[in-house]
C-alpha cells in the first residue's frame, strides 16, 4: 500500500517512542484513566465471541489485546510499524503462556493509515476501536470516519477519542499569544508539540458539537458520548497517595460525565457510534 508523505511526521514520532511507549503511560493517573476509558467502552462489545473487531492506530497494543483477551478476532493495525513490531513482541510471549496460546491464532497484525484502509474487507467489523485519539491526529478526520464506515457491519459500533477543542484554549492562554489563540479558535487546528520539526504534524481537536456533526455526516449515529478526564488529576499525584484513591476518583469522575455541560472541561471526548443497518 502506497504511504501517504503528508503522514511522514506522525509515523517518524511513533516510529521513535514505540520501544518506550508503555513506560511513558506506567502511573497511576493513566490507570485511572484506562479504568474510565475501559467502563465506556465496555458496554459496546459485542455479545458474539466470533465477531470481528480491529483496533485502529492500535500502538503497542493495549485495547486490542483486551479484545483478543476476551476471545475475539482482533485486528491490531496502526500507521507506525515500529509500534507493530512491540505488538508483535507481545503476542510472542503470549505463545508461550498455554492460557493465551490459542487465542493468537485469532491476531492480525497489519500497517494501515486511518485515512486509507482498503486492505481490509468492507462490512466486516463489528467493533472498530481507536484509542489515543487516532481521529484528531490522522491527516484527514473525515476520511478516517468514512473508511470506519466502510468497514463495520450495519449496526457495527465505533469507539473512539479526539482532543477536546476547548481544553486545549488554557495552552494558548498560558502562551499569551493572541495570534495563535485567534488562528486556534477559529480552526480547531494546533500542532503535535515535540521539538523535532520533521516531526511536527497537525492535531484536530472538536467541541462537542463539531465531532457529533461530523460523525453524523459520515452516516453514524451518536450512541454515547463522554468527557474524560474531567477531574485534571495529572495535575497532584497527591490525590493517588490515599487509601482506595483509585475507586474514589472513578466513581467522581463517573458522577461528573452524568452531567452534559461537563464534557467542556474535559481533556478529550470519547465516543460511540454505530452504522446504521
Amino acid at each position: 500500500m502506497p504511504r501517504h508523505r503528508v503522514n511522514e511526521p506522525n509515523r517518524r514520532f511513533h516510529d521513535r517512542v514505540a520501544a518506550k511507549y508503555d513506560k511513558i503511560y506506567d502511573d497511576p493517573f493513566w490507570e485511572f484513566h484506562d479504568r474510565i476509558t475501559w467502563n465506556h467502552l465496555k458496554p459496546f462489545l459485542p455479545r458474539d465471541a466470533t465477531a470481528a473487531v480491529m483496533d485502529l492506530g492500535c500502538g503497542t497494543g493495549k485495547w486490542g489485546l483486551k479484545l483478543l483477551k476476551g476471545g475475539y478476532p482482533t485486528t491490531f493495525t496502526d500507521l507506525s510499524a515500529k509500534m507493530l513490531d512491540e505488538v508483535q513482541k507481545k503476542l510472542d510471549v503470549w505463545k508461550e503462556q498455554p492460557d493465551l496460546a490459542g487465542k493468537v491464532a485469532k491476531a492480525t497484525v497489519q500497517e494501515a493509515d486511518a485515512v486509507d484502509l482498503r486492505a481490509f474487507p468492507e462490512s466486516h467489523f463489528s467493533l472498530v476501536t481507536a484509542m489515543g485519539d487516532v481521529v484528531s491526529i490522522c491527516s484527514d478526520p473525515g476520511r478516517c470516519l468514512s473508511e470506519v464506515h466502510r468497514l463495520l457491519a450495519p449496526g457495527g459500533i465505533f469507539v473512539f477519542t479526539v482532543d477536546n477543542h476547548l481544553a486545549a484554549i488554557d495552552h494558548f492562554i498560558a502562551a499569551g499569544n493572541l495570534e495563535a489563540l485567534a488562528a486556534f479558535v477559529k480552526s480547531g487546528k494546533t500542532e503535535w508539540l515535540t521539538k523535532n520539526v520533521a516531526e511536527q504534524f497537525d492535531v484536530h481537536m472538536f467541541t462537542p458539537g463539531q465531532i457529533d456533526s461530523l460523525v453524523r455526516a459520515k452516516g453514524f449515529e451518536v450512541v454515547s458520548r463522554i468527557g474524560k478526564m474531567i477531574i485534571p488529576a495529572r495535575q497532584n499525584k497527591k490525590l493517588f497517595e490515599t487509601e482506595r484513591a483509585l475507586e474514589v476518583l472513578i466513581d467522581l469522575e463517573t458522577r461528573l460525565q452524568s452531567e452534559p455541560t461537563a464534557a467542556a472541561r474535559a481533556s478529550h471526548l470519547q465516543l460511540a457510534v454505530r452504522k446504521a443497518t
